[in-house]
């Protein structure tokens, strides 16, 4: 059947609108439409749905290791709980898979509509509710948070179940809402599965005594921290909820072992242990872990933290005082990042060494390499997408080259293929910048190897899509692109990133690319492009529009900052490098005074249109020069 006639089949249905207010680009919004219309027809699969501000990938991850023990099961990959991400795992999910595991994130108003309308989930799992995004949900704050949960719970049908924590009070009044079936995990009495003890004291894994229908269970794990309990209780009220007795699967979590930096345990080649909670560092959260921290059994206990988020105030008084809260828990206690000048004034005198702070992680490690001794037991507590602390531990056994204080990318250094790469620019003191592994790598080609690059250069050409803003200053990368692809008869296919055109310049097989993104966050779609192909910065050069240039006028520039262009500047951040070839087409009228927002998106007259198609035979060379091509026949 035809998109558009689904499209006004289902139109009753909501899910035009929510296709409008969602998606990024056309394309997105068919990959959405087809989960939704896959969910559908997958009747004989249960549908889990996992949110709250904290517990979220453990729940899953035990989720699945119970699930999975009994019947196939398919599960949302690391910590991906964002729209595309619930869209891909549906698609995934098979007809012989019989659950499928998803998290969901809630991290502005409204972004749990469309994953919702997806996923349809027939159960729902509520871990907590927590003061985190709070700027996000400004003016309503933490009942907006609450709000926005509740969807997966209040939106469940009369014939699913809710697993709730029943010692959260606004997980509690939102349950009492809901029309589904309840199981309640936690301390309260009234629990469906009660925890009666938690005992988790390093080096001891967490145990749990725990009762369900009048028997008692001893649980058994390999997690550390009680705070991680909720998520044990949560996992085995997913168990119930399918029909798999208590008896059968309190066995299995046994096997749990702590999600990637989530009290993850790791010891380096000196036998110091490390505790990564790296993943995320909302004030709120830091008290389970130093708990679990002050509890251990360990000669000498070392906090390290990193960037905080998640609160307000005055950040001098704030970071002084978390600093003298957190050195209630360590012996030793090291800040790491912008904020740790602020909280060196919690030091008691000029002699006190306890509390260490350093603006920089290179330094931080530096430090630690030469502190830290055997059967010390060290907390990583950060943001990392901020700090990226876990390269402690690899320098700690190896010496690491990339030492960028922000990256910007929120994966984990041991994805990263610059961590150990030598660079000569890093030698001297510079930054690499990391690239993506796996799925999201962009792969790195030294310029001295001596394997020939066989990757297929890349043309880009930078735009909006959509009808509105063709014939726009802003769409001239599309424009020029169009103009190459009519003059080498190349056809443009839709894919997963946008428009590909594949095109024979005078013997050389070149790719056009226009990604399926607004202009703003063209940069990630890009860099999944180029890590699907095997490329890297290196093999494309990107086209975009120059207010600083002459309607028609073409430039070449190798490298530099993206002079406040946000399209540019998205492919810099993404790319993790500003050495991205580009050729700037000149927009700006002669004599426009106006500002540059006030004539990007202004339609351009056809005369103004000839101009820049004029510039495309300089375009052209331009590319074949800078990508080492031969030079077209004219």
């Amino acid at each position: 059947m035809h998109l558009l006639h689904q499209l006004q089949i289902y139109r009753k249905r909501g899910l035009v609108g929510v296709l409008k207010d969602h998606y990024w680009t056309a394309h997105r919004g068919i990959t959405y439409l087809q989960a939704w219309l896959h969910r559908r027809n997958m009747r004989n699969t249960r549908f889990i749905g996992i949110t709250g501000s904290a517990g979220k990938t453990t729940t899953k991850e035990l989720s699945h290791l119970i699930l999975s023990s009994f019947s196939e099961s398919h599960a949302t990959p690391q910590t991906e709980n964002e729209h595309l991400f619930i869209a891909r795992t549906i698609l995934e999910t098979k007809r012989h898979h019989r659950y499928c595991i998803t998290e969901v994130a809630g991290h502005q108003p409204g972004y749990m509509d469309l994953s919702l309308r997806m996923l349809k989930p027939d159960i729902g799992v509520l871990t907590i509710i927590g003061n985190d995004h709070f700027r996000a949900f400004k003016g309503t704050g933490i009942e907006g948070i609450a709000a926005e949960k509740s969807k997966l719970i209040t939106g469940l049908p009369h014939n699913g179940t809710a697993i709730l924590n029943i010692d959260d009070p606004r997980v509690k009044a939102i349950g009492e809402r809901c029309q589904a079936r309840i199981i309640w995990v936690g301390k309260t009495e009234g629990a469906t599965i009660r925890l009666l003890s938690a005992t988790s004291c390093w080096p001891e894994p967490l145990k749990l005594m725990i009762a369900f229908q009048g028997q008692e269970y001893e649980v058994l794990t390999q997690l550390h921290g009680t705070h991680l309990a909720l998520s044990v209780l949560a996992a085995l009220g997913v168990a119930v909820a399918v029909g798999i007795p208590l008896e059968k699967a309190v066995p299995v979590l046994r096997q749990a072992v702590p999600a990637e930096g989530r009290m993850q345990i790791v010891s380096d080649d000196k036998g110091v242990v490390f505790i990564r909670d790296d993943m995320k560092a909302p004030y709120w959260s830091l008290q389970a872990p130093l708990n679990f921290l002050k509890q251990a059994n360990s000669p000498r206990k070392v906090a390290v933290i990193g960037t905080l988020s998640d609160f307000s105030g005055d950040l001098s008084a704030k970071y002084k005082q978390f600093a003298r809260e957190i050195r209630q828990y360590a012996d030793l206690v090291v800040f790491v990042g912008s904020n740790a000048h602020r909280a060196l004034r919690a030091r008691k005198d000029q002699d006190d060494q306890t509390l260490q702070g350093f603006s920089n992680i290179r330094d931080a490690a530096i430090y630690l390499k030469n502190e830290l001794c055997r059967g010390d037991l060290v907390l990583l507590k950060g943001s990392n997408a901020a700090d990226h602390l876990v390269r402690i531990i690899h320098d700690q056994n190896q010496p690491i080259r990339c030492w960028r204080d922000r990256c910007g990318l929120n994966m984990f250094c041991d994805s990263c293929s610059y961590l150990y790469q030598t660079d000569s620019e890093n030698d001297q003191g510079t930054t690499i910048e990391p690239a993506l592994a796996q799925d999201k790598t962009i792969a790195s080609t030294p310029t001295n190897s001596s394997t020939p690059d066989t990757s297929t250069p890349v043309i880009v050409g930078l735009g909006n899509p959509g009808k509105e803003f063709e014939a726009t200053p802003h769409n001239a990368g599309y424009q020029v692109l169009d103009r190459i692809a009519e003059r080498f008869n190349g056809h443009w296919q839709s894919t997963e990133e946008g428009l590909v055109s594949l095109v024979n310049i005078d013997g050389n097989a070149v790719k056009l690319f226009k990604p399926a993104a607004n202009m703003n966050l063209i940069g990630p779609v890009l860099r999944q492009y180029l890590a699907n192909n095997g490329c890297t910065a290196a093999h494309c050069i990107i086209i975009h529009d120059d207010m600083d240039l002459e309607l028609g006028k073409v430039r070449l520039k190798h490298d530099g900052g993206d002079a406040g262009h946000r399209g540019v500047r998205s492919v810099v951040m993404a790319l993790g490098t500003d050495a991205v070839r580009r050729i700037r087409v000149g927009v700006r009228r002669p004599e426009d005074r106006r500002k540059a927002r006030e004539i990007v998106l202004a339609r351009l007259a056809p005369d103004e249109m000839t101009k820049i198609s004029s510039s495309i035979e300089q375009v052209i060379e331009i590319a074949c020069k800078s990508l080492r091509l031969s030079k077209p026949e004219q």
